[in-house]
């Protein structure tokens, strides 16, 4: 029998140039911070201020991609009037995309933290947050339990978004709620709780270590990637404008980036602690639309953009803790800046080569194709 495939936006032969493109900027920002904020650390210096934030775009940048696509695939599954099964389908898909790598990865990390001694935190300490690890609690309703592997912070607001929202979508259409009606209720949720969540918290609570990095605060950055979604599918009409969209866009980003330099306040601290990521995320979501117009790149930037962006999740993983390593090693044995930037080069590229290649490729090969018969 006949059938049609859902979106899908790794398909090696017809994927978009699009967002790949967006996935390698967002994991080059997210190096930039971490990776530039230690090797400056080491030659004595401090990553200027306009670098070190470029993590927060980073992360809010894919949050907003994930958003999107994950978006479409839910649009797809409501339009056909999925089942259980197709909604099922969808979760281990993309629970075979994003867990298996992470859980090798957390494994890995174990190595050093129990046979070399801490690098940012002692073994015992490991042992007693591991179990919120495995379970990927570690930030669900309070601040990270511990600094080791904190780059994990926003695999875990993805995965309970990817859990939160069809489960409670398909709660409401159990009730027989009108597909229509109930995408927006929850959509509209997924809003409105992040914020008040933000504005219940004390509001001397450090900014970067729980206001941003606690599950339900960070659910409408996803939101944003998921409304864009919605309005590019809705309305075509926003293809004819996807240029000025994206212009606007990055406008907004470069004005809050750059806020600091304006003759004037852009916010006080209390509003841009809870607004920034609506605005950075509104602003990212205007873009979407010229990501899906961009089809194809230059072949040899191309080649470089699709590498980037398919490592890019193992690169996520694996490069905070191995350039941490790396400074532990050069306390520890004093070893040279060179040494540990060539350890930390050779690693994070390594390990995310054969991560790819051993781990989530594999994988991949594993997922069942979402299909459902033609008309």
């Amino acid at each position: 029998m006949a059938s049609d495939h859902l979106a899908s936006f790794e398909n090696t032969r017809e994927r978009l140039a699009g967002p790949d493109l967006v996935r390698a900027i967002a994991i080059t920002e997210v190096l930039m911070c971490h990776d530039g904020g230690m090797i400056s650390a080491w030659c004595h210096k401090t990553l200027p201020f306009h670098l070190a934030v470029l993590g927060f775009y980073g992360v809010m940048l894919f949050f907003v991609l994930s958003g999107f696509l994950i978006g479409t695939i839910i649009l797809d599954l409501l339009d056909r009037k999925a089942s259980p099964k197709d909604w099922s389908i969808f979760l281990v898909r993309r629970w075979l995309r994003t867990l298996p790598a992470y859980y090798v990865w957390l494994i890995v990390l174990l190595i050093p933290l129990a046979y070399f001694g801490p690098y940012g935190v002692t073994w015992d300490e490991g042992k007693r947050v591991l179990p919120y690890y495995l379970t990927l609690t570690q930030n669900l309703g309070w601040p990270m339990v511990s600094g080791w592997y904190g780059v994990t912070w926003s695999l875990c607001v993805e995965e309970w978004f990817y859990i939160t929202f069809p489960v409670l979508l398909l709660l409401l259409l159990a009730c027989r709620v009108r597909s229509k009606v109930a995408f927006g209720t929850i959509l509209a949720a997924f809003f409105i709780v992040p914020l008040w969540w933000r504005l219940s918290l004390p509001t001397n609570v450090d900014w970067n270590e729980v206001t941003s990095k606690i599950v339900p605060c960070r659910f409408d950055s996803i939101a944003w990637g998921i409304l864009a979604a919605w309005l590019y599918r809705r309305f075509r009409i926003i293809t004819t404008f996807h240029i000025p969209l994206a212009i606007c866009g990055t406008l907004i980003v470069f004005i809050v980036w750059w806020s600091d330099k304006l003759p004037f306040p852009l916010w006080n601290g209390r509003f841009q602690s809870m607004a920034i990521y609506d605005v950075v995320g509104l602003a990212y979501a205007l873009c979407m639309p010229a990501m899906m117009r961009l089809r194809a790149l230059p072949l040899l930037i191309n080649q470089a953009v699709r590498s980037i962006s398919t490592h890019s999740y193992a690169l996520y993983l694996c490069h905070l803790p191995l350039v941490l390593v790396a400074g532990d090693l050069q306390v520890r044995y004093g070893i040279r800046v060179r040494y540990a930037l060539l350890f930390t080069i050779v690693t994070t590229l390594g390990g995310a080569i054969l991560s790819w290649r051993l781990v989530e490729r594999p994988c991949l090969k594993l997922r069942v194709r979402q299909s459902f018969p033609k008309a």
